[in-house]
Parts: structure tokens; sequence; C-alpha cells
């Protein structure tokens, strides 16, 4: 790599990475649900049970999978890269 620009993507694509295994496994459990009960038209977000329950959104299964993916960027990406940073940091012992 020749700079440390290359290298910030470098670690932006692991952290992607290591967040799509995530939404992989969580898909592999829906679709076993899927094929042994029944799939579903839409699923339908509510933040709880409660009687002021939140119905954010429905939408169709196989949009699940990159709702699930931005979700998980928009929450992690930037963390994980900053302490996959500061390991490799470490690591190098230029701190």
């Amino acid at each position: 790599m020749k700079d440390t620009n290359q290298v910030q993507k470098a670690l932006e694509g692991k952290a992607k990475k290591e967040l799509e295994r995530v939404v992989d496994a969580f898909m592999i459990s829906l679709n076993e649900l899927n094929r042994t009960y029944h799939q579903p038209c839409f699923y339908y977000m509510v933040e709880h049970g409660g009687s002021d329950a939140k119905e954010f959104n429905c939408m169709v299964p196989h949009r699940v999978e990159n709702v699930l993916n931005s979700m998980l960027r928009k929450a992690y990406l930037e963390p994980m890269v900053k302490k996959k940073t500061q390991e490799l940091l470490n690591k190098l012992e230029l701190l």
C-alpha cells in the first residue's frame, strides 16, 4: 500500500465485510424460517409491543438485507474503522 488513504480504505473494506457477515448470518436464519413456515408478504418494523409502539416501516422480504446492511454501516462503520486504525497503529508502535 502506497499511502495512508489506501490503508484507511482497506480497513473500511474489512469493517464492511465484518458487518456483512453479521447480516448474512441473520439472513440465513430468516430464510430458514421462511422455508420452514412461510415467507410473509411484508415485514412490519415496530419499535416495541406497547400501546404507544411506533410502526416505522414495512418492506418486502428481499429488501431486508439492504436495510440491515445500511443500518449497521451507519451505526458501526465509523467506530469500527477508528478502532481498527488504532489497533494497527498500536501494532506498529507509532503512538
